[in-house]
This record gives C-alpha cells, sequence and structure tokens, in this order.
C-alpha cells in the first residue's frame, strides 16, 4: 500500500480516537468543584514533605480538611481536621480553636501535638484565651496576636439586637462588624502574658528573627473614628521588650517581611500613597541594627504573589526565601505565575521556573524547589522543580478525575489594546462543538481590577463550554501582570480598559469561526461586576448580562464598602464631595435608563466589599426601565461566594447564570 495512504489512514483513525475519547468523557457540570482538591500549606521536615487538602463536601454543605505526608510519591492522610500545622522539636503542632465550655469563663487556644508514628494526637498546650498569630521562642514562651473590642464594655450585647458602630471602616467583608476591634500584640511568659501594644493600635505581620532575639511586626497606631491610612514599621527586643517604630516614608504600607540574617529583613514597602498613584510595591533591605535602608527592586514590573484568578486553586502563601545572590518569589507575569530570582548586584531577573505553570506557594527543597502548582487545565499538585527549571509532577491528586471529565483547552487572541498595546485573551470553545455551527458566547471579566486571567482550569468557564457556549477572557489595562503603569487606570475607569474589552470582543469574532456575534452574553463580579454594569449601559451588542457583586454607584460605595474611601480615592484621586459630579459621571447607575440588555444581579447579604445596596440600586433602575432584569441575593454569604461559598449555593449561582443566559441565547437560536 501506498505510504501516504498509510499515514492518512492512521491520522483518520487517530482522529477518530480522539473524537470519540473526547465524547466519552463526563460534561463538566455546575458541582464539579466539589471532586477538586486544594493543596496548601506544603511544608518539610528532614526531606518529609507535608501538605494539607482540603474539599468541598456538597452533601454536608461544608468543607472538610486533613493533613497529608508523601510517602513513596503517595499521599498519606496523617490526620484529619487540620488546615494549619507548624513543627516543634520534629513534632507537628496544629490549632484546635474551642469555644468556651460550659466549666468555661473565657474561649480558649489547644494546640495539639502529633509525635512521629502520629496516632492520636495529645494536647500540647491550652491557652485561656483565643490566640491568632504565634511566634515562639520555645512552648512556655512567645509573641502573639488577639482580638479584642475595646468597645466590649458597653456593648456587652453588641450584635444580638442592634450594631452600635462609632469608627470608620465599621464593617469589613468576612469579619462583619469591627467597630472597635483592634489586634493586640501580648508576650506570654511562662503562664503570664503582658500586652505590648496601645489597646486602640492593631499589629500584625509578625516574623520573629533567627535567633529569636527580635521580633518585627507592623502596626496601625492608636486611632478613634476614621482609621488612618498606611502602617509603621516596629521591631522589638524579646529579652527587654523594647521597642522602635520605623516611620520610614511618610505614608507607607509594609509587608511580606523576611529575615535574612538577625540584623536585616527584606519586606515590600508600597508608597503609591504618597506617590499619588497605584503602583507595585518597591522591595527593600533594612539593618534594623544600623537603620541602613537599601532599595532592592522598584516593583516596576513584577510584584511579589500570585494574582492569577481561579475558583478551585489553594490557598497559596508567596513567600520570600534567599540565597547569596539574591532573593527567590513568586510573581505574577502577564498570564501565569513564575518563580523567579531578583539579585541583590542588578536587581537583575532570573526565571526559576519553565513554561506556563502558575505557583500557588513554594518550599526549598534539595537542589531545587517544591511547589503546589496549577499547569495548563488541571487541579493543583505537587511539583518538583529542578535547577534547570523544569517541573515534575509528585502528586496526581486530581489528575484522575480532570481525566474522567471534557476540558476545553483555550485558544489564544491577540489583539492591540487601546494605547496601542499589544495584548492577549483567551477563548473556550463549546464542548465538542461542530464545524461549521455558530454558538452563544459570553465575555467574563476578571476582579480587581489588579488581578489577572491566566490559562490555568477555571471552573465557572468550563461549566459555561460544557453546556455549549464559547466563552472569553482577557485581561484590560488595569490588570496585574504587565507592570505597575500597565496596572495605574487613575481615572480611566470604564475608559481605556473598556475599549480594550470591546476591541478584545472584536478580534475574537475576527479570529475565530464558531461564536454567533449575534448571541453575545457578558458577566464578571466584583471589578467585573462594574465593568458589566458599565458595558449595559454603553452599548446593546451583548444580549443578556450576569452582573455580579459589583458596584452600580461610586457615590455609595464609596460610603458603605469596607474599603469605599481608600479604593475610590486609588482609583479616582478624590472624594465625593471634591469630585461628586465627576463619580457620579463614572458611575453605571447614571447610564441606567439607556440600558436594554436583559441582566441578571448576583449578590449577598453579606458581602461589605460591594455591598448589596449596589446591586439592589442597578436591578431598581433596571426594574423602573421595563428591562427584563432578576436579583438573586444570597443569605449568609459576602464576596467570597464564588470562591469559598458554601458548597450548595456555589452551585445554585452558576445554575441562574446558566439559567439565565439560555434563556436569552440559547432560545434565540430557536426562534
Amino acid at each position: 500500500m501506498n505510504k501516504k495512504i498509510v499515514v492518512i489512514l492512521f491520522l483518520i483513525a487517530t482522529a477518530f480516537t480522539a473524537a470519540a475519547q473526547t465524547a466519552a468523557r463526563k460534561p463538566v457540570d455546575s458541582d464539579f468543584f466539589t471532586q477538586v482538591k486544594r493543596i496548601a500549606n506544603l511544608k518539610v521536615l528532614d526531606d518529609n514533605i507535608f501538605f494539607t487538602v482540603s474539599q468541598a463536601d456538597k452533601e454536608k454543605n461544608n468543607y472538610t480538611s486533613a493533613l497529608y505526608q508523601l510517602t513513596d510519591n503517595k499521599p498519606v492522610r496523617v490526620a484529619k481536621g487540620i488546615s494549619d500545622y507548624f513543627f516543634h522539636n520534629k513534632d507537628i503542632i496544629f490549632r484546635e480553636a474551642r469555644r468556651a465550655d460550659a466549666d468555661e469563663a473565657t474561649p480558649s487556644t489547644v494546640f495539639l501535638k502529633l509525635s512521629y508514628g502520629y496516632g492520636e494526637a495529645d494536647e500540647w498546650l491550652k491557652l485561656p484565651f483565643q490566640a491568632a498569630q504565634t511566634e515562639w521562642i520555645d512552648k512556655d514562651t512567645f509573641f502573639y496576636t488577639s482580638s479584642y473590642d475595646h468597645n466590649a464594655d458597653h456593648n456587652a450585647d453588641k450584635g444580638k439586637n442592634y450594631h452600635i458602630y462609632e469608627e470608620l471602616p465599621f464593617w469589613s467583608n468576612g469579619r462583619g462588624d469591627i467597630s472597635g476591634r483592634r489586634t493586640q500584640l501580648y508576650f506570654y511568659n511562662k503562664g503570664e502574658s503582658r500586652l505590648l501594644s496601645d489597646t486602640l493600635a492593631s499589629v500584625s505581620g509578625l516574623k520573629l528573627s533567627p535567633d529569636k532575639q527580635t521580633l518585627v511586626y507592623t502596626l496601625k497606631p492608636a486611632w478613634y473614628g476614621k482609621q488612618p491610612e498606611g502602617s509603621l514599621l516596629v521591631s522589638l527586643d524579646a529579652a527587654s521588650l523594647e521597642k522602635k517604630e520605623w516611620n520610614l516614608f511618610e505614608k507607607a504600607s509594609y509587608g511580606n517581611i523576611t529575615f535574612l540574617n538577625n540584623d536585616e529583613i527584606i519586606l515590600t514597602i508600597n508608597r503609591s500613597h504618597e506617590h499619588d498613584r497605584i503602583e507595585n510595591p518597591g522591595i527593600y533591605r533594612l539593618n534594623i541594627r544600623t537603620g541602613k535602608l537599601t532599595p532592592v527592586y522598584d516593583g516596576a514590573f513584577y510584584a511579589i504573589g500570585n494574582s492569577i484568578g481561579s475558583d478551585i486553586g489553594g490557598a497559596g502563601r508567596s513567600e520570600i526565601t534567599f540565597d547569596d545572590k539574591g532573593i527567590r518569589f513568586v510573581t505574577t507575569d502577564v498570564d501565569y505565575a513564575p518563580l523567579i530570582h531578583l539579585a541583590w548586584k542588578d536587581a537583575g531577573i532570573t526565571h526559576l521556573s519553565k513554561g506556563r505553570i502558575s505557583i500557588l506557594e513554594y518550599q526549598p527543597y534539595k537542589d531545587g524547589f517544591l511547589v503546589v502548582a496549577l499547569e495548563e487545565q488541571q487541579g493543583a499538585e505537587i511539583y518538583f522543580i529542578d535547577s534547570t527549571g523544569n517541573a515534575s509532577p509528585l502528586t496526581a491528586i486530581n489528575k484522575p478525575v480532570f481525566d474522567e471529565y471534557n476540558i476545553v483547552k483555550p485558544i489564544e487572541i491577540r489583539f492591540t489594546g487601546q494605547n496601542g498595546n499589544t495584548l492577549n485573551g483567551y477563548v473556550l470553545p463549546p464542548a465538542n462543538y461542530e464545524k461549521g455551527r455558530k454558538y452563544p458566547a459570553i465575555l467574563d471579566i476578571h476582579g480587581g481590577p489588579k488581578t489577572a486571567y491566566g490559562t490555568v482550569f477555571f471552573h465557572e468557564m468550563q461549566y459555561w463550554a460544557n453546556q455549549g457556549y464559547a466563552v472569553f477572557f482577557t485581561n484590560p489595562e488595569g490588570s496585574s501582570g504587565r507592570g505597575s503603569k500597565f496596572s495605574d487606570i487613575r481615572g480611566k475607569v470604564g475608559k481605556t480598559d473598556y475599549n480594550d474589552l470591546m476591541r478584545f470582543t472584536d478580534a475574537v469574532l475576527a479570529q475565530t469561526d464558531f461564536i454567533d456575534a449575534g448571541r453575545l452574553g457578558v458577566t464578571g463580579g466584583s471589578y467585573g461586576g462594574l465593568m458589566t454594569n458599565w458595558i449595559i449601559g454603553h452599548t446593546d451588542r451583548f444580549k443578556a448580562a450576569a452582573s455580579q457583586r459589583g458596584i452600580s454607584s461610586w457615590l455609595s460605595f464609596s460610603n458603605t464598602s469596607d474599603i469605599g474611601y481608600s479604593f475610590t480615592y486609588s482609583y479616582w484621586g478624590a472624594d465625593i464631595w471634591k469630585s461628586g459630579q465627576g463619580l457620579w459621571e463614572a458611575s453605571p447607575l447614571k447610564y441606567a435608563d439607556k440600558v436594554k440588555t436583559p441582566t441578571l444581579f448576583i449578590h449577598s447579604e453579606q458581602d461589605y466589599r460591594c455591598w448589596l445596596v449596589e446591586g439592589l440600586q442597578m436591578y431598581y433602575a433596571l426594574q423602573y426601565f421595563d428591562v427584563p432584569s432578576k436579583i438573586v441575593i444570597f443569605k449568609n454569604e459576602n464576596h467570597e461566594l464564588s470562591r469559598s461559598g458554601k458548597p450548595q449555593n456555589r452551585i445554585k449561582r452558576l445554575e441562574e447564570i446558566k439559567g439565565w443566559f439560555d434563556n436569552y441565547l440559547k432560545e434565540q437560536e430557536l426562534k
């Protein structure tokens, strides 16, 4: 037989086999995320690898967690109910928070111990108070933080029948009422606790030096009423308990503190407020003995942390580590999150990981690194990154589940942004789509705006793709991953970013042949909800919309959100008294009388980031102007509904959005 014919027959057979395998795979449904395990808290003890695994329980409507050890390349469960832990003298110590028992006057904090060989956990230490962060000198001597309400004495039944607010902010998303609440610093020494901070101040970010002689932390100075912006840096002598405040810049916030040695720390300093613009924090080196502050990197392009969005990823901790030539950290590079090395000498950047792997957290290990990461369209796994940057999987915790399902691969789309930048985005084609047929499509807009979409698995998008939709997404100007200048859209929200999104939509329609331009939908959450609200007031090209936890009016947002006044100032450089008309002009609500797009609103009762009033105002307006609209309000949920809300509510949210788009996009095909 002719060789060409043999090759053609082989390719046809291979294509049919691949198509059959794809068709045989299960569709990604609204509850798929409940099968995905989140991996976090990766730690190493004597070359033994430990980590935690958490998972949604659909039936019990909660989340479970457990501690695992990697043994002979297999995950072996050590103990249930552990979400965080640390090592002490080769024992595993973890926290068991207890509420006050009948015979206890106050809540307590209990630490349990698992010794080598494991078995049942024994009580290691019981404290007659609620301890938050701890930095240990030894078992009997340590620093800790604890929450305190300075209104507690005269508000004994606060939260039962009424709310009393006396400060700003007065509530916080995921925390509820915070008026009067402070985080205080204590020193515990053999059963005695000593308060080290002002009762009206608040501390965070404790770090103890390697020799356990110096504690460094950040401090919000004492306030009553409006909380001050920024923070101070404080170092404390562990022996004398004497403190020194490091007010290094006029207006700054400090974070990511790491000891290089007993005398020096590496930290990030955010000077956005001082410079009056949005920018990445700079990286500095401070000698706490001499006071010498040395700039290491200005953050012009690379910022510390993975800001790639995902609704199935792990917790992720982007710690700083170092070698003799510089520091290492996880960053965001356009649309993935690599591990990089920053040189002391010239701030030169070297990528320590290859490919488009998005790292959630990492640990130095042998001659390379252990990482928890998302790669391509898979769930989180543990990988070993060798000295050449190549990643090898050490686990297959999520892979068997993902291999059973019809996971769609994204297609890259390149386009030119409003300001001439060459940008990119992606399209997920409908699962098992037929060539020559046109399908409805959904533009999905990320939150932030200083976050980013990547090529990693996103459950909601895969669900819609498996329901017969194309899904397209990009990172418009204002997103992270392309440096401070690109992220700074102060005064341009709804302008440059809107134009980028429309240009991207045009490029998607021009570069694909399976999307029906007459059946486009748009959705997004938080900033994505704001942009959805804005889009429907400025164009009719989208035939349906689903606005989630968004902003409808900068006027109400700035005076109700837990971050309202600071966030509004960051993105507009003003408040409603200085630029009330300007903020109204930039508010989607102003243009609600122009909306023709049927719109679903998704909001949560306890969302104090984009408070319920933001969804209600826009819904009210559309109802007033006779635009088909609907609002779904989730009880006992907050801004994090789509990522960590109760499993059954997360499923309901997805099904409501799908149903709305089905009604206005798929029904149009039948007509």
